[in-house]
């Protein structure tokens, strides 16, 4: 039942979010960091659903905190961002830098060179301030040998998982 409620409950904001989509759309790119959170969630899976908006929304804030630091913006790798969805399915089952099956994160894919993680942050902003306020988080977003990134952003029993890895 309660799998059911909360179905319905996304298929009404996503009707609602779709409403509003065509609206965001026409926003000047100035503008649309601000209206990209009013996308629709991308996919949903069994048990989660992906946010390819504020993946978007990540890259962007890494790209600009990159070029405050006088660095080139990362370009987003499907590679990359494949795997950083494995990863977040991962984190659920256990937030941790090692993989469920006990092996190192980055065998998660051979373009995997540095890995940010972070949980409960309900917004891009928070992720964000969480990580660039770490000193080895803010390394890997600063690091001038990556050149690559792939993003995901995963709600999973109303927790909201975030996982950044970088290549090169």
């Amino acid at each position: 039942m309660k799998k059911t409620k909360q179905a319905l409950l996304i298929l009404l904001l996503t009707a609602l979010l779709l409403s509003q989509a065509s609206a965001a759309t026409m926003v000047s790119p100035r503008y649309r960091l601000k209206t990209l959170w009013t996308r629709p969630i991308a996919r949903t899976t069994t048990d989660g659903a992906l946010s390819a908006s504020a993946a978007d929304q990540v890259v962007a804030q890494v790209n600009a905190e990159r070029a405050k630091a006088g660095l080139s913006a990362l370009r987003v790798d499907a590679e990359l961002t494949r795997a950083a969805q494995v990863r977040a399915r991962e984190i659920v089952q256990k937030f941790s830098h090692t993989r469920p099956d006990g092996t190192a994160w980055n065998t998660v894919s051979a373009s995997a060179y540095g890995e940010n993680l972070a949980m409960g942050q309900k917004t891009v902003d928070k992720a964000m301030a969480a990580w660039m306020s770490s000193t080895g988080h803010r390394a890997n977003i600063l690091r001038a040998s990556y050149g690559s990134i792939g993003v995901c952003c995963y709600v999973s029993g109303g927790v909201t998982y975030w996982v950044q890895l970088f290549g090169k």
